[in-house]
């Protein structure tokens, strides 16, 4: 479902796993037909993926081109807005959400665009009140059967959330940062092997903090350059699963270093892991990785830090009409903390969703996660929860409303603060 599946359902975090068989097509001793058996991932329909003709829009038609303009108007009550222990403060906040998105209609090929502002505006607390943006393009070439290259490019203005570590819990003003991205990926397929490799780069660039009471705590320190390169082989073993080996290495380099800062935080790090993808019609999907994570920074104040890594994500559907949603992983992240250069964050999540009517969806999420900061004395554990229901009225319109709670406890010496919030948003969206 197309534009308000992606609007509506987003609200209580849904996670959507996508398979697809693209250039699965085979070359040598097994046929075309045979390979794409083999590869074929989509067996299974998520209730928030399903296709709904009568209510989704058409776009807007410009030869082979479709726009998908919308619009969401929202407001969302938060009883906590600086996510603080004491003393906390409530307000009313107003969101103008307008975007496009622009995809192609060749049968070889492929090309989109997309862009995306967001206004949040607080009644009582004009100084928390933001505007975001974003614009991205990206395409695939397909060269032959079974191989295809892309890429994709994006440009992003945003805001760190209050419940964020570091200075956004003290800072007279949200934080402000920039990111550019650019990831270029190819893919081929041998009869039952699957090849892939790609690399993406990212860059952030934040800015410095106004403190409530007055002084700046530069952000500095946290611009960085980051480099990914990734490789991947899969081996179907049946038409339903298939066993992949996978290597990511990353690079990362800051743009400060001593004596601008007390210490170096360039690292490099890896991560091997090995798992399974499958797709059991009628019953499950998922691709499920386990493996090793090391990081090793640049300054011996750091060292290195290293782990059993987990990337996994299981849809079970129990009937058609409901789909249940796990995720799970853990991975070595960069710290937004001077003195801890990175921690190990581990992250599960539970999801249903339920079609009551079929333009009613209901939704439930629990979420919990856990940071383990390296270098300092500090641990936190965060609990989440949301509910959300969805009303689609037409092709052109749709209604959501929702609650979420979101507890965070923090541990050790550095630990800053415990907070909760709570949250209940209104939402309208209009697309054509």
């Amino acid at each position: 479902m197309v534009g308000l599946k992606n609007k509506l359902f987003s609200g209580a975090g849904t996670v959507a796993l996508t398979l697809t068989a693209s250039g699965a097509a085979g070359v040598g001793a097994v046929g075309t037909a045979d390979a794409q058996w083999l590869w074929d991932r989509d067996r299974n329909v998520s209730v928030t993926q399903r296709p709904r003709p009568e209510y989704d829009a058409l776009g807007i038609r410009s030869g082979a081109f479709i726009w998908r303009p919308q619009l969401e108007l929202g407001v969302e009550f938060n009883d906590n807005i600086f996510a603080t222990a004491t003393n906390e403060e409530s307000d009313t906040i107003f969101v103008i959400n307008p975007s496009v998105t622009v995809d192609t209609t060749w049968s070889r090929h492929a090309f989109n665009a997309f862009a995306d502002v967001r206004h949040n505006e607080y009644a009582d607390f004009g100084s928390e009140s933001t505007t975001d943006y974003s614009l991205g393009a990206g395409g695939r070439l397909d060269i032959y059967r079974g191989s295809s290259v892309g890429a994709s490019a994006s440009h992003s203005r945003g805001t760190e959330p209050r419940t964020s570590a570091g200075a956004a819990g003290f800072a007279a003003e949200p934080i402000r940062f920039d990111t550019t991205t650019f990831a270029i990926g190819a893919e081929h397929t041998f009869n039952r092997l699957r090849l892939r490799g790609g690399y993406d780069f990212a860059k952030s660039d934040y800015d410095d903090a106004l403190l409530i009471g007055g002084g700046v705590a530069s952000q500095d320190f946290r611009d960085q350059d980051m480099h990914r390169f990734t490789l991947r082989g899969d081996l179907a073993i049946s038409p339903d699963t298939a066993v992949f080996a996978r290597y990511r290495h990353n690079q990362r380099d800051f743009r400060l270093s001593p004596p601008a800062v007390a210490t170096n935080r360039d690292s490099d790090g890896y991560t091997f892991d090995v798992g399974v993808e499958f797709d059991l019609g009628g019953l499950a999907r998922g691709e499920i990785g386990v493996g090793y994570m090391k990081q090793e920074y640049d300054s011996p104040v750091f060292g290195s830090v290293d782990g059993v890594s987990v990337d996994g994500l299981l849809e079970w559907f129990p009937t058609q009409l409901t789909t249940f949603t796990f995720t799970a992983r853990r991975g070595i992240e960069d710290s937004g903390i001077a003195a801890s250069a990175g921690y190990i964050g581990t992250s599960v999540s539970a999801q249903a969703d339920h079609e009551l009517l079929r333009n009613v969806i209901l939704t439930a999420r629990v979420d919990y996660a856990n940071d383990e900061y390296q270098g300092i004395d500090r641990e936190d554990e965060r609990w989440g929860a949301t509910v959300q229901a969805t009303y689609l009225m037409n092709r052109n319109v749709g209604l959501t409303a929702s609650y979420s709670h979101l507890d965070q406890s923090s541990s050790g010496t550095a630990g800053p603060r415990d907070f909760s919030t709570n949250r209940f948003m209104l939402g309208v969206v209009l697309q054509y």
